[in-house]
C-alpha cells in the first residue's frame, strides 16, 4: 500500500512539472499588445497666393529690348578701343582689338587693320540659352606696308572676310529679389577669309610677304579679342548691375501695363514668386497703384 502511494505521488509531480512548461514559455515570449491602425497623414496644401496676384510670362528677348538696336562693330583705324558692341538694355561695351604689326625682314613692317559692322541679331532659343546671331556681311582687312601713306596703302591689296558670324549665348537666372539676371555668357566667332587674286608679294627682291597668311592669322586674334571681350565685359559686376536695373525698369512698366495700372505714376510691382522656365521669365506679382 505504501509503495502504490509513493508511485502515485511521483506521477502527479511529473504531470504538474510538464503542465507548467507552457506558462514558462509564455513568460519568455509575451504576446504583442494590440496596436490601433494609424490614419494616413494628409499632404499639406500648397501656400495660397495673396489676393490680387497675377502671373505673366515674359521672354528674355523682350527683356533685352529692341534687337534692331543691337550691333557689333569692329574698327581700329583710329585706335584699339574703337570696336563696340550692343546686346540689349545696358549691355554695351568696348572691345580691345589691336592692329597687327609684322616685321618683313628688310627693316620694314606690315600693318593690318580691320573694319566691319554686323547686321542686327537673329534671336533663337536653345534650351535654357538665348542665342543672338550677329552676321558681318563683310570684314575688310586694310593693309599697309612700311608706312601710313598712299604708297604704303597701295603696296599690298586689302582683303575681306564674308559672312563672318558671332554667336552670343545668354543664360538667365533670377536673383535673390526674383528679378532677371545673367548667369553666364558665352561667345563664339567664326569667319573665313576670301581668297585674293594674289597672296605673295616680293619686296627688295628677297623679302616675300604673304598677305593672305597675315590676314588669316589676324582673323584668329580678332576671334579671341571679340569672344573674350564681350564675355568679360558683360559679366563685369557693374555691367550686370546696370542690366538688372534696366531690366527691372522695363518689367515694372510692362507688368503694370498688363495689369491695367498706369506706369506713369508711382505704381509698384511686388514680386511674389519668379523663375525662368527655359528663357521665359515667369513671374507672379501684385500691382499697386
Amino acid at each position: 500500500m505504501t509503495s502504490r502511494c509513493t508511485l502515485l505521488a511521483a506521477l502527479l509531480a511529473a504531470c504538474s512539472a510538464h503542465a507548467a512548461e507552457p506558462a514558462q514559455i509564455a513568460q519568455v515570449f509575451p504576446p504583442r499588445a494590440n496596436q490601433a491602425p494609424q490614419a494616413p497623414v494628409a499632404p499639406s496644401a500648397p501656400p495660397t497666393a495673396p489676393a490680387g496676384t497675377l502671373t505673366q510670362s515674359v521672354p528674355l528677348a523682350s527683356i533685352l529690348g529692341d534687337p534692331t538696336r543691337s550691333v557689333i562693330q569692329l574698327a581700329n583705324m583710329q585706335g584699339p578701343t574703337d570696336s563696340t558692341y550692343v546686346l540689349g538694355r545696358a549691355l554695351t561695351g568696348r572691345l580691345y582689338v589691336e592692329r597687327q604689326v609684322r616685321d618683313v625682314g628688310n627693316g620694314a613692317k606690315t600693318y593690318l587693320h580691320v573694319g566691319g559692322i554686323s547686321n542686327p541679331p537673329v534671336a533663337a532659343v536653345q534650351g535654357n540659352e538665348l542665342r543672338l546671331r550677329f552676321v558681318f556681311p563683310v570684314l575688310v582687312f586694310k593693309t599697309f606696308y612700311r608706312e601710313y601713306s598712299p604708297e604704303g596703302d597701295g603696296a599690298l591689296p586689302d582683303l575681306v572676310a564674308e559672312n563672318a558670324v558671332a554667336d552670343v549665348y545668354l543664360t538667365p537666372v533670377t536673383d535673390l529679389r526674383g528679378l532677371p539676371a545673367l548667369q553666364t555668357v558665352r561667345v563664339t566667332f567664326d569667319g573665313t577669309l576670301k581668297p585674293g587674286e594674289r597672296c605673295t608679294f616680293l619686296f627688295d627682291l628677297v623679302y616675300p610677304v604673304n598677305v593672305c597668311g597675315l590676314a588669316a592669322e589676324y582673323l584668329k586674334s580678332i576671334k579671341l579679342a571679340l569672344e573674350n571681350g564681350i564675355r568679360e565685359g558683360v559679366m563685369q559686376p557693374q555691367a550686370r548691375a546696370e542690366f538688372e536695373r534696366a531690366a527691372f525698369e522695363f518689367l515694372r512698366a510692362d507688368l503694370l501695363a498688363r495689369s491695367g495700372v498706369s506706369a506713369a505714376g508711382q505704381g509698384q510691382v511686388d514680386i511674389v514668386q519668379a523663375s525662368f522656365r527655359g528663357t521665359d521669365y515667369v513671374v507672379s506679382f501684385i500691382a499697386r497703384p
